[in-house]
């Protein structure tokens, strides 16, 4: 992100500092608004423990982990501090968690389609008509896209992933399948960027990054792109 960013050759400086404060500043506020539906969710569901935590807000800050942010900034895939729930305390334990587990990724699928949304209504009003639309149109694509990774990432089966809570919810503890996948959740991954690298080397083909980017090419950019029919 950092390097692909601020050393493109199609880019001024001074353009290319903005577009980087662009990204992060579209990063941080996405992920908080993550974050808070997780809490937001876990209290509902009878937990206190986000609250407590002082979580239970947007401010970027307090969700904040800064290795996620510099992976981030720097290969453009990040994380925050995950939210601390104490699933015993919700009144529904297996409803409680399917909630935190999903409504963490519908916010995200939600910030998007709302980007989307204003994005085809400027464009079919407004339009390019100054260079601060031009960084206003900028502002919303980044929305869709990095929203569209945070919620499809979030979506794989992986511990800890949301996805994976989800799904979990479904199975006994004593799953033998689940607690392997929890003993080698790492490996799974390694195993998952491994595969995406062997597609991109030998088939010329993204395939992580295409996964990461379904909700922008085939949700997002279709209703961005309303307003120039």
């Amino acid at each position: 992100m950092l390097f692909a960013i601020l050393f493109n050759d199609g880019l001024a400086p001074e353009q290319a500092v903005l577009i980087f404060l662009i990204s992060i500043f579209v990063f941080m506020f996405s992920l908080s608004v993550h974050e808070f539906f997780h809490a937001l969710a876990a209290v509902k569901m009878g937990d206190d423990t986000p609250k407590v935590m002082g979580r239970l807000t947007l401010n970027p800050f307090k969700h904040l982990d800064m290795m996620g942010f510099l992976s981030f900034a720097i290969v453009g895939i990040g994380w925050a501090k995950p939210v601390p729930i104490n699933p015993l305390k919700f009144k529904k334990y297996r409803t409680g968690i399917r909630w935190v587990s999903i409504v963490g990724i519908l916010s995200n699928i939600a910030l998007g389609l709302l980007a989307a949304g204003l994005h085809a209504i400027l464009l079919n009003t407004v339009g390019m008509s100054s260079v601060a639309m031009e960084y206003v149109f900028l502002i919303l694509q980044y929305f869709m896209l990095v929203n569209s990774y945070l919620a499809m990432f979030n979506l794989l089966p992986v511990y800890p992933f949301d996805g994976f809570n989800f799904i979990s919810s479904f199975m006994r503890g004593d799953n033998k399948f689940l607690q392997f996948a929890i003993r080698n959740a790492f490996k799974i991954l390694l195993g998952i960027i491994f595969v995406s690298l062997i597609f991109e080397v030998f088939l010329g083909f993204d395939l992580l990054g295409w996964y990461l980017s379904v909700l922008y090419n085939y949700v997002f950019s279709p209703i961005m792109l309303i307003g120039v029919l």
